[in-house]
């Protein structure tokens, strides 16, 4: 799209950084190489405006629209400001150390057109190292019923991988600074209500661990927020208080005594478990 095309594009994919950079351009790639074509990549740059300057060089993509924003707005902040920027009527998220596989957009797309009651699909993960070496996998439950079921319980929705109405986003109240390490699963547990959730079985986004992202050092702080989550979800959000749920709280709690690299250290395991 350009300027001299007013017309909004179906989809806004969406990356927000913050001088997390490493691997962004792998990412951008990604997203650029779809077969799906009508989009627009808008990126919200939280970080140095100098480094959207060398994007905006290095790829000269008129899909490509960079946000500077004034002041810093951290994580929960941009998202919410890539929710308001966005020009599409369905907003997909990447994150700026991940990539999407081939195909990606369009089997998504194809998804949410032909079922139009439900607002969010995502995918299963393919996990990636430092080296975009493959080092697990993992898939989610599918259905709406599955996912709802087990949602109070893990989250069962993967932020990179998500593409969603956004009108449903914003109507939802968009990502808060309540758990502000797991901003994306307090949205899911609050999106529930608004209408039904799928996951593709196949592994449509490459997810990385390493010890330098984020993942790694809000791990004990998402295990904090999202301990407090699961009590929201059945004080608040009206899901079921099973003894499964009860269990699910207990248990991250106890996690919550263990030094964070022994977390972490757990959290590759699993994952290479798959």
């Amino acid at each position: 799209m350009t300027a001299a095309d007013p017309s909004p594009p179906l989809l806004t994919v969406f990356t927000p950084f913050y001088r997390n950079i490493e691997y962004f351009e792998e990412t951008i790639v990604s997203v650029l190489s779809q077969s799906f074509r009508d989009f627009e990549y808008l990126m919200i740059n939280d970080g140095d405006p100098a480094e959207g300057a060398t994007i905006e060089k290095r790829f000269a993509d008129p899909r490509i629209r960079i946000i500077h924003p004034p002041a810093p707005l951290g994580l929960s902040g941009s998202r919410n400001a890539g929710l308001t920027e966005a020009r599409g009527e369905l907003i997909a998220f990447i994150d700026s150390d991940d990539f999407c596989e081939p195909g990606r957009l369009e089997k998504q797309v194809a998804f949410l057109r032909d079922h139009p009651h439900h607002i969010l699909v995502g995918t299963a993960l393919r996990y990636i190292n430092e080296r975009s070496e493959t080092i697990g996998s993992r898939r989610y439950p599918e259905t709406d019923e599955e996912i709802k079921r087990r949602l109070v319980l893990v989250n069962c929705v993967a932020q990179p991988s998500v593409m969603a109405r956004r009108a449903k986003l914003i109507e939802a109240g968009g990502y808060t600074s309540e758990f502000p390490a797991a901003e994306d699963y307090a949205l899911w547990l609050r999106l529930a209500r608004f209408g039904k959730y799928h996951n593709l079985q196949e592994p449509l986004v490459a997810y990385r661990i390493h010890t330098a992202s984020g993942k790694n050092l809000l791990l004990k702080p998402a295990l904090r927020d999202t301990t407090r989550l699961k009590i929201a979800a059945i004080r608040r959000y009206g899901f079921r208080p099973t003894p499964a749920a009860i269990l699910s709280i207990i248990m991250h709690s106890l996690m919550l005594l263990l030094p964070s690299r022994l977390i972490f250290w757990l959290f590759r395991r699993l994952v290479v478990a798959g």
